[in-house]
């Protein structure tokens, strides 16, 4: 027997919350990263287990990409393009609103 556990209204908002701002996240990343052959942008992922979120790129070359500041590409994009979006997007605000929201 699989049995899920029951999430309370504060954890369910506050998950509900990591998954839509760490799409935003991810979207923006998507936006500023390399174009390349499109396999890193395809590779992209938003993770929430439990109480935690992790925006990733599972591409082979992804980290280089990210880490290689003088890197130029012919099709756009940059380093440090996850670490740009999420200094934009804060997912920790966006949580602590739905957990608001969820206690009235």
């Amino acid at each position: 027997m699989n049995l899920k556990p029951i999430l309370t209204i504060v954890e369910k908002a506050a998950q509900d919350a990591m998954r839509k701002t760490g799409r935003e996240l991810l979207k923006r990343s998507n936006e500023l990263a390399p174009v390349d052959d499109r396999d890193l942008i395809k590779s992209g992922k938003v993770v929430v287990d439990d109480l935690s979120v992790t925006v990733r790129y599972t591409a082979p070359h992804a980290v280089f990409q990210h880490e290689h500041l003088d890197w130029e590409h012919d099709d756009g994009g940059s380093a440090k393009f996850l670490e740009r979006a999420s200094d934009e997007i804060d997912i920790g605000a966006a949580v602590a609103e739905a957990v608001r929201e969820a206690l009235g």
